[in-house]
């Protein structure tokens, strides 16, 4: 087991040194991750464009306060001369003040799904006490996209009164096709493998608040059983790059297992964050006793940053390290893959799973800015490096770039909702589209 492999928050370390020409050395401290996030956030990684936008809309930004949010329900109420209609139906069960449940129709598009329209629920507001209890957001929803995939999914992240406990679910069925295209850094050589599959996905985590902390501590159950697994475009025998890894044509894999989890969250909107700092980290096992076809381990480790830059203002640094490594043989589908994180949200500009292998680090970084007083309009740029493991050897390859930008609708003023729609481009000068609603971290 390689020494890197022991510090998940400390794999920063590696963007840094990849960006330098260098190797990757084991780090020196676990905290060498926040250390890079930390001397991001103070400007670093911040064109001087970027900074002077800044400048130019602080004072805006300051005595944004004074000005009466304004959201899409209201530019439409004027516009018909009609009273706002809230899209949201209130819920007060018992004492979880502040819960309010929207209920929509869903529309939105990326590169793999192309375009996908459903139906979904969403629920947000504190359940407590707002003053000690932070925001909890759910969502559940079904949609079919014009690549033929039909998902449904129900995502929960609940704190309950006074933040004493916290549950976390991520639950999904997936009918899908999405091509694969082997392990290792993206390059042009590598072949597209058109794949058809099935996921029941059922991950669920509960926390307890550790006294006099603002950590949490956490057990929970991850199961994935990935079925009728079919490579559309290959005949049989074919030695493609996922028949060589999972020693033939394979159908079905079923990874179960348990995890310790810690979570630390001070962020003041989960939906779209303005300030404050974000980790999660898990340690899972899979074995053939909770019902795994194999034994190995998966390290996860996820931290968010935000602070305003200008200090003061609400443009905003949004800053992203996601660090996935695996020990053993996951099953091939299993393996970290760009676009397959928790919400599926890494690697504007690629297709999603169009970087797979046994470790992945992913480095993010995108400013916001607010177009106006209100609220109404905003813009952002982003960046983002992925460093992917090379087969056989370990190590990690290149970076894989993406970058772009994209304006932003207030879609809720009340939960500061966002609609997005993102341009990005991989490292091959390949243009995307993505649309859809909520921040993307």
């Amino acid at each position: 087991m390689k020494a890197y492999r022991s510090a998940a928050v400390g794999t920063g370390s590696a963007i840094l040194c990849r960006l330098l020409g260098g190797t990757l050395p084991a780090p020196s401290a676990p905290l060498v991750g926040f250390a890079i996030a930390a001397a991001l956030a103070m400007g670093g990684g911040v064109p001087g464009a970027f900074a002077a936008a800044a400048d130019s809309t602080a004072s805006a930004a300051r005595d944004s306060a004074a000005v009466p949010p304004r959201d899409i329900i209201d530019v439409l109420s004027g516009l018909l001369g009609r009273k706002r209609v809230e899209p949201e139906l209130e819920v007060n069960p018992g004492n979880m003040r502040g819960l309010s449940l929207t209920l929509l129709p869903s529309i939105g598009y990326n590169p793999s799904q192309g375009v996908f329209f459903g139906v979904s629920a969403s629920a947000g507001g504190a359940l407590g006490d707002p003053r000690t209890t932070t925001p909890s957001t759910g969502s559940a929803g079904v949609s079919y996209s014009t690549n033929q995939q039909l998902s449904v999914q129900v995502r929960s992240d609940f704190y309950l009164p006074d933040n004493k406990y916290a549950l976390k679910g991520d639950w999904r069925y997936l009918d899908t096709n999405q091509p694969t295209y082997g392990l290792g850094p993206a390059t042009s050589a590598q072949r597209r493998s058109p794949m058809d599959f099935k996921l029941y996905r059922l991950y669920q985590t509960g926390y307890w608040h550790v006294p006099n902390t603002l950590f949490y501590a956490g057990l929970g159950y991850h199961f994935d059983q990935w079925d009728e697994i079919v490579e559309t475009d290959f005949p049989p025998g074919t030695p493609t790059d996922y028949r060589l890894y999972s020693g033939g044509a394979v159908t079905r894999s079923v990874a179960s297992g348990i995890s310790l989890n810690v979570l630390y969250d001070t962020r003041d909107n989960p939906l779209n964050a303005h300030k404050g700092s974000f980790w999660n980290a898990s340690l899972r096992g899979y074995l053939p006793a909770f019902g795994s076809d194999d034994t190995w381990q998966a390290l996860f480790s996820d931290f968010r940053t935000y602070p305003s830059l200008p200090v003061g203002s609400r443009n905003t640094l949004a800053i992203w390290n996601y660090v996935w490594f695996t020990f053993g043989q996951p099953p091939y589908l299993s393996l970290p893959a760009i676009g397959w994180d928790t919400y599926g949200r890494s690697g504007r500009g690629w297709l999603q799973g169009r970087i797979r292998g046994r470790d992945q680090i992913y480095t993010e970084c995108e400013y916001r800015v607010s177009l106006r007083r209100d609220g109404l309009l905003g813009a952002v740029v982003f960046m983002n490096l992925m460093a992917t493991t090379i087969p056989e050897q370990g190590n990690f390859g290149l970076l894989d770039p993406g970058m772009g930008g994209g304006l932003r609708l207030k879609f809720n003023k009340h939960s500061d909702t966002n609609l997005a729609v993102d341009m990005a481009w991989d490292e091959f000068r390949v243009s995307h589209v993505f649309m859809g609603l909520q921040e993307v971290f």
